[in-house]
């Protein structure tokens, strides 16, 4: 007689009391009850992945996995104690014992216990940032490198180079063409120099953090008993953010899962953005290739925005040349369509988002609850401007005001020290940018040079005086003399008639004559510094003189943002933010600044192969940041260093959108009848061709009033 099954819902069927069923949507549930073995899950933007694969995890344990077989790697350790705790909610304490973390700190416990088959004892010390550095310096030091005959890189750029070989799996010397091809000719040096850094690290018993992943990757690769001891320690391997991982991780991950198969991977290749930093999108592309008869599913409910704001996403995703084919499906009800406003100039801008920031808090959305996304921090110059004169308190997510930052702070000390002789801080700020003047130097010049202003000289002829000083002879020397001509010759140029008290000049003076190559040599990633300085001299020149530029910025520091606000809400703060370091946030409110082409997507990028689709990909992310509203800005003119007038369009992620998918009917299928509602006030427009007026002008010419796209925006809400 046959026998008849009857199949039993997840709810039966869990030992641990886990209702499935009610605690997931279809897609999370099928993430979580797939069998075992390799699967790929595609998580768009606010899916609910982290529960997804939580209940995942759950359901290994639910399943028989002992929680220390289980490995669940993540980019940070608190996004992994996190889920170690919510799987602990679920099961009960025994999820405390499951290996979780980042895959450094995966790989220092693994090392703790192998380190003696990589020629380490396990007693070894792990280099921070600072360490690494002063023991790439001495490396440079053991290599005999004289790099007073020769334009070295710093220890940072060596390191950049070093770093990007070992997390890449490319030869330095082709990391060296890409990331620094000023010093290619340097390549032979520049290879002594890493492997004396390799030979010190391994002699002093101490690994930086990328010898955690190399490390790790060694012990599996040299095969044998350790080998097989690693990857059987574990039945179940979960990696979060997998988009994110780079060749070195994404080789531990298929190596470490090479004999069980029971590998699950979540990540959004559509939010794969850090291509700069060597993640590797095609660890998500080609994992179907790797791993035959790998499981694909995909979670595209969008919990977070409303449909517009997906829409929009999907939209612009559609034109990537390379993507999964996943879209976004929101179940949020309708609400306003992604605002497009372009503005005069960067001024405007900045003064239309001041304005709608205001205007959100008194409808009682809270500053916590807004961001401001660009694509470059030096995109928000103005912004930070404005929002301080307007006492609005803003916080800069991972990073420095624009202000504070050390490379704009020392071009500005250049400009104080011309306009205020007597300010010591700036004179020894700006002279030790020079090669061979360090503290001591600087003291004795300091003196000189004192002696020379009271003798009636001005700055750059009192420093000329310190070149021909026979008293300096002795403390000065050799190395230093140079470094004190240098000086003396641009503070004798950026004191000429025809630069003398226009900033903005002063500054492309300084950047021409030697602070573009003291960046370059002592950053890895120096255009952008560079290039933020030339935003600082766009800027400068909107005013009429330096006294007028230089009281402007002490306005913004002196005068911090947080202290002018009303003690109502001492701690809410509006967020700025690089889109790259707004991934995985969300906000109710977001602006997405300088939507120009050119900027987003960034010129630079758009270089390199490949670059357009992960621009691409950066306003995907941007635009899946918002919840409830997006406002989209760009200025629409700005000025060269000619002063010619340069006209913008806005960003091609927006001009090319693709027209709304229509039915058989002829009537749209979706709930939009266009992407965007475009919003500018009269006031906005741009001047007309030949128009000379100053871009920015802070008296009575320039004072647009964005009140009446703040209105468009009330009138559109109430229509709709």
């Amino acid at each position: 007689m046959a026998r008849v099954f009857k199949l039993q819902s997840a709810r039966a069927v869990s030992r641990l009391g886990i209702d499935y069923q009610a605690a997931l949507n279809d897609e999370q549930r099928a993430v979580a009850l797939a069998p075992r073995g390799p699967l790929l899950i595609l998580a768009g933007a606010g899916s609910g992945k982290t529960r997804a694969l939580i209940y995942r995890v759950a359901r290994f344990l639910d399943t028989g996995i002992p929680p220390e077989r289980i490995l669940l790697l993540t980019f940070t350790n608190r996004a992994a104690k996190e889920m170690v705790k919510r799987v602990g909610e679920l099961v009960g304490p025994e999820a405390m014992k499951i290996m979780g973390g980042t895959f450094h700190h995966v790989g220092n416990a693994i090392l703790r216990r192998h380190a003696e088959a990589v020629g380490y004892s396990d007693a070894f010390t792990i280099l921070d940032r600072e360490d690494a550095r002063e023991l790439m310096a001495a490396a440079v030091v053991d290599s005999k490198i004289d790099t007073g005959k020769m334009r070295f890189p710093k220890s940072d750029v060596l390191l950049d180079v070093a770093s990007s070989a070992v997390n890449m799996m490319r030869p330095a010397r082709d990391i060296l063409l890409d990331r620094a091809p000023r010093f290619v000719h340097l390549a032979d040096e520049i290879m002594t120099v890493c492997r004396a850094f390799v030979d010190k690290k391994a002699s002093l018993n101490v690994m930086d953090f990328d010898d955690l992943l190399m490390n790790w990757q060694v012990l599996l690769e040299e095969g044998g008993a350790i080998a097989e001891h690693i990857r059987n320690s574990y039945d179940a391997i979960l990696v979060d953010e997998y988009q994110d991982t780079n060749a070195l991780q994404g080789t531990i991950v298929d190596s470490m899962a090479k004999n069980h198969h029971n590998v699950t991977v979540v990540g959004d290749d559509a939010q794969c953005i850090y291509g700069f930093r060597g993640a590797a999108v095609e660890n998500m592309r080609e994992f179907s290739t790797r791993w035959i008869g790998a499981q694909t599913l995909p979670l595209q409910l969008n919990y977070r925005s409303t449909p517009e704001i997906c829409g929009l996403a999907n939209a612009c995703l559609s034109r990537a040349r390379q993507e999964f084919p996943t879209r976004l499906k929101a179940i949020r009800p309708s609400g306003m369509l992604p605002a497009l406003v372009p503005c005069k100039d960067a001024s405007v801008q900045a003064e239309f988002i001041a304005e709608r920031i205001l205007q959100l808090r008194d409808e009682g959305v809270a500053l916590d609850d807004i961001a401001v996304l660009y694509r470059a921090h030096r995109n928000a110059l103005e912004l930070q401007v404005e929002l301080t004169r307007r006492g609005i308190p803003y916080l800069v997510r991972s990073g420095l005001r624009f202000f504070e930052s050390a490379h704009i702070k020392d071009v500005i000390a250049h400009l104080k020290l011309l306009w205020n002789p007597d300010d010591e801080l700036s004179f020894r700020r700006t002279v030790k940018l020079h090669d061979g003047i360090g503290n001591a130097t600087a003291d004795s010049l300091w003196r000189s040079f004192k002696s020379e202003l009271g003798a009636g000289s001005p700055p750059h002829k009192a420093v000329r005086a310190l070149v021909l000083d026979p008293s300096l002879d002795g403390t000065l020397g050799r190395r230093a003399k140079p470094g004190v001509e240098k000086y003396a010759r641009l503070l004798s140029r950026l004191g000429d008639d025809d630069v003398r008290d226009k900033p903005a000049e002063q500054i492309r003076v300084l950047l021409d004559d030697h602070y573009s190559d003291y960046l370059r040599k002592v950053y890895p990633v120096a255009d952008e510094r560079i290039a933020e300085v030339d935003q600082l001299a766009d800027y400068a020149a909107g005013f009429a003189d330096t006294e007028a530029f230089l009281s402007e910025l002490m306005l913004v520091q002196s005068f911090s943002a947080e202290e002018i606000i009303s003690a109502e809400d001492p701690d809410e703060r509006v967020c700025l933010s690089s889109v790259h370091q707004a991934k995985g946030l969300e906000w109710s409110h977001v602006f997405a600044l300088w939507m120009a082409d050119g900027t987003f997507p960034s010129d630079l990028a758009l270089k390199e192969d490949l670059g357009e689709d992960e621009e691409r990909r950066l306003f995907y992310v941007a635009v899946t940041r918002a919840k409830n509203e997006l406002y989209l800005t760009h200025p629409l003119t700005s000025r060269m260093r000619d002063t010619s007038l340069v006209l913008h369009k806005p960003s091609r992620f927006i001009s090319e959108l693709p027209p709304p998918e229509t039915a058989d009917d002829g009537t749209s299928s979706g709930l939009y009848e266009q992407w965007v509602l475009e919003l500018v006030a009269p006031e906005a427009l741009p001047p007309t061709p030949g128009d000379s007026a100053p871009r920015l002008n802070r008296s009575t010419d320039d004072d647009t009033n964005d009140d009446d796209s703040a209105n468009a925006i009330d009138r559109y809400r109430m229509e709709n």
